[in-house]
C-alpha cells in the first residue's frame, strides 16, 4: 500500500531531525574543541556559516529526491495536484540563495542571544535551536519543491558533467573544513611560524589532514543513486553525465591500500611544504598553510567522490532506462 504524503513525512522527519542533530553536534563539537572549549562573540559568524552549510547539504538535492518519489509513485502526492507553484519560487528558493539567507538568519539569531545572555549559554541554546531551524527550512522547501515537481516543472540542464557536480560538493566541503578548523590559528600547538620544517610540525599537520579527510569520507558513504535518478527525471542531467572516471587503475585498488599510499604521500608533501616555507621565510595564514598541506588529501577526496558518485550514477542510469521501458510497456497502444 502506497503511504500518503503526511504519513510518509511524519516517518521521514523523525529520522531527519535526529540526523540533523547528530551532524550539528559533530561539526559544532569539533569547532568548539578546536576553539579550546570556548565560544565568543567573534565566533558568531563562523558558527552561522557552519549551521547554514549543514542546512544546504540537506536541501541541495531535495528537489531531485522528490522528483524520484513522484515519478516512481511510491508516495501518494495527490494532495498537491492542482496547486500552482509561483514562478518566483524557482529563483528565491534556489539552494545557494537559501544558503546566503540562512547565514544572515543564524547570525541574527546568534547575535540576539549574545545580547541577552553569555556566549557559553548562547552556544548551548544554538546547539538545540539551530537544528530545528534547519529542519524548518528543509520542511518549507520540501513543500515548494514538491509543488514544482507535481506541476511538471522541468529544469534545463543544470550540470553537463559529473566533474561540475563534484566540484561544487568539494568546494562546499573545503569551506566547511576551513570554518571548522579556523580556531586552531589561535592554538599554541599550531603556531608553527618559522618552525614549519620540524618533525612536530609535520606530524601535527599530517594528523590534522588525515582526521579532516576521515570525517569527509565518513559523510560520503551515503548513496546518491536516487538523487541522480531524480536529476535525470528533471532533465537536469542526461545519460552522458559521467562517461568515464579519472585514474581508473587507482580506483580499482583496495581502499586500505589507497589510504596507506595517501598517508605516505601526505607525509612527504607536508615536509616539502615545510622546507619551501622555511627557505622562503614567508609568514602565511594558518588556513593557507593547512590548504597547502591538505592538497594531497583534497585531491584524493575529489577522486574518491568522483569514483563513488560515478558508480551511483551508473546504477541510476540503469534504473532510469528500466523505468522508461516499464512505462512504455504500461502505455496502451
Amino acid at each position: 500500500m502506497i503511504p500518503d504524503y503526511l504519513t510518509f513525512i511524519r516517518y521521514q522527519d523523525k529520522r531527519n531531525v535526529l540526523f540533523i542533530y547528530i551532524v550539528t553536534f559533530i561539526l559544532l563539537g569539533f569547532y568548539w574543541k578546536n576553539a579550546g572549549f570556548s565560544f565568543s562573540r567573534q565566533d558568531a559568524w563562523v558558527a552561522s556559516g557552519i549551521f547554514a552549510l549543514i542546512g544546504y547539504s540537506f536541501i541541495a538535492d531535495l528537489k531531485a529526491f522528490w522528483a524520484y518519489k513522484c515519478v516512481v509513485k511510491n508516495v501518494d502526492l495527490s494532495v498537491f495536484v492542482g496547486k500552482e507553484s509561483p514562478k518566483t519560487n524557482s529563483i528565491i528558493f534556489e539552494p545557494f540563495i537559501v544558503l546566503a539567507v540562512s547565514i544572515l538568519i543564524f547570525a541574527g539569531i546568534t547575535g540576539l542571544f549574545l545580547a541577552l545572555t553569555t556566549p557559553g549559554i548562547t552556544l548551548l541554546i544554538m546547539v538545540f535551536v539551530a537544528p530545528l531551524i534547519i529542519w524548518g527550512i528543509f520542511a518549507a522547501l520540501r513543500h515548494v519543491y514538491i509543488q514544482q515537481v507535481v506541476a511538471s516543472a522541468r529544469d534545463k540542464a543544470k550540470y553537463t558533467q559529473l566533474s561540475q557536480y563534484v566540484a561544487v560538493a568539494v568546494v562546499m566541503s573545503v569551506v566547511m573544513n576551513l570554518l571548522t578548523i579556523s580556531p586552531l590559528r589561535n592554538s599554541a600547538q599550531f603556531d608553527l611560524y618559522g618552525r614549519y620544517f620540524t618533525l612536530t610540525a609535520i606530524i601535527t599537520m599530517v594528523v590534522l589532514c588525515v582526521v579532516v579527510l576521515g570525517i569527509n569520507l565518513l559523510f560520503l558513504r551515503f548513496t546518491r543513486r536516487y538523487v541522480f535518478l531524480g536529476h535525470l527525471f528533471l532533465n537536469e542531467i542526461d545519460l552522458y553525465f559521467s562517461p568515464s572516471i579519472p585514474w581508473r587503475t587507482l580506483s580499482e585498488k583496495p581502499l586500505w591500500l589507497r589510504l596507506v599510499m595517501l598517508v605516505g604521500v601526505e607525509c612527504v608533501w607536508s615536509a616539502v611544504i615545510g622546507v619551501l616555507l622555511t627557505l622562503s621565510g614567508w609568514q602565511v595564514w594558518f588556513e593557507v598553510y593547512f590548504l597547502l598541506c591538505y592538497l594531497p588529501c583534497l585531491v584524493y577526496y575529489t577522486l574518491h567522490t568522483w569514483w563513488k558518485w560515478h558508480t551511483d550514477f551508473m546504477m541510476s542510469s540503469d534504473m532510469y532506462l528500466r523505468w522508461a521501458e516499464i512505462s512504455r510497456e504500461d502505455t496502451p497502444w
